[in-house]
């Protein structure tokens, strides 16, 4: 019998599940579709919230500690696997400076380097393709990047090369709880026995603990497009008005996203593709010469103001919540996961863990 099963193959659940097996726990991670097939596959890996400003405290948090955390983690995986997740310092350059103040008193109180850029001849010399009408920005040189599907694979790779049980395309029905602690988890005719349950299933996390516990999570989609170009076309990540342009190493360009409340659609639309095509072609005019590779939509686990769970279950003994991210599962995920493995090693936590529990207002 496992130690605890992990419900929820993305990149929370899969660095959740390594981490607690490295720490000498038999781990079982379920998943009910492919591992990293959903939102953690399809977002864009910028390792920095967007506007980090907008957001409260307890998401810097986790967001700063993860900075320091990636360098290592990313070599781990790379040895691990023999994958590159191509961990890239590329900056990210905030066209416009209206919110100027805001930015520069976050980056005091989090020592982060923002720096003002006025005028045509600064900007360029940081981007030097964007289009005549950026003229003001705010720049962070520190901002990394990984890409997603690369991390993913880098993932699964390290749970085949650590013994790491996992099982896809298995649907857990219910969580079986006996006198107040959970006892494992229901999958078609079987029942799997755990001493503790981690619920890390993204946007689906409600339904999954809903008969035990309400969260409110609800499901986001996003819609983003690829452009296939040229290596170093575009060296940094550019964001305007929510709208953002990554660069790939191998030249590729991602450009999203949208915010739908849609259900659990993931169906793309002409009409997303059109908007963001041409929302990246003013910002990069060069972008609209190069075709797109491809579309795609995921499902982003949305709280109200992008708080992430990340709590023991007090009603029931053994059971915790790791759900939540919203857009941040990357920047957030590696901090997130050290307090969730210290949380259910009953470890001091290295953050106040009050304002990730369920009972907390988000």
């Amino acid at each position: 019998m496992s130690e605890c099963i992990v419900i929820g193959g993305g990149v929370i659940g899969m660095m959740t599940a390594r981490a607690l097996h490295l720490s000498g726990m038999k781990v079982l991670l379920l998943e009910r579709g492919s591992l990293g097939g959903e939102s953690s596959w399809a977002g864009g890996g910028i390792i920095s919230p967007l506007y980090p400003w907008r957001y409260l405290e307890s998401v810097n948090r986790l967001a700063q500690h993860s900075k320091t955390l990636y360098p290592d983690l990313v070599a781990q995986l790379n040895d691990e696997s023999n994958l590159d997740c191509e961990l890239i310092q590329s900056g990210l350059l905030f066209v416009g400076d209206s919110e100027k103040e805001q930015a520069l008193s976050w980056a005091e109180q989090w020592s982060e380097n923002i720096q003002p850029v006025d005028g045509r001849k600064s900007i360029l010399s940081i981007e030097p393709v964007l289009n005549d009408g950026v003229d003001r920005a705010l720049w962070m040189p520190d901002v990394m990047q990984v890409r997603n599907p690369k991390i993913i694979k880098a993932l699964k790779a390290s749970f085949d090369r650590l013994g790491i049980a996992y099982r896809e395309h298995v649907s857990v029905q219910d969580i079986v709880v006996q006198s107040g602690r959970v006892t494992g988890v229901r999958v078609a005719d079987e029942v799997i026995g755990a001493d503790r349950v981690i619920v890390a299933g993204g946007a689906w996390s409600a339904g999954l603990i809903d008969a035990v516990q309400h969260v409110d999570v609800e499901p986001v989609k996003g819609q983003m497009i690829m452009f296939k170009g040229e290596p170093d076309l575009i060296k940094r990540i550019v964001l305007s008005e929510g709208h953002y342009i990554i660069p790939r190493r191998d030249g590729r360009v991602l450009a999203g996203s949208t915010l739908e409340k849609t259900g659990f659609d993931k169906t793309t639309s002409e009409e997303a593709l059109q908007a963001l095509r041409e929302t990246a072609s003013e910002l990069v005019p060069a972008l609209g010469l190069l075709p797109i590779e491809r579309q795609w939509a995921g499902l982003r686990p949305g709280t109200e103001n992008g708080v992430p769970y990340v709590c023991a279950i007090d009603e029931v003994e053994g059971l915790y919540l790791h759900t939540g991210h919203y857009r941040n599962g990357i920047v957030l995920g590696p901090a997130s996961v050290q307090l969730m493995v210290e949380l259910v090693l009953n470890k001091e936590t290295f953050c106040d863990a009050s304002p990730y529990k369920v009972a907390a207002t988000h």
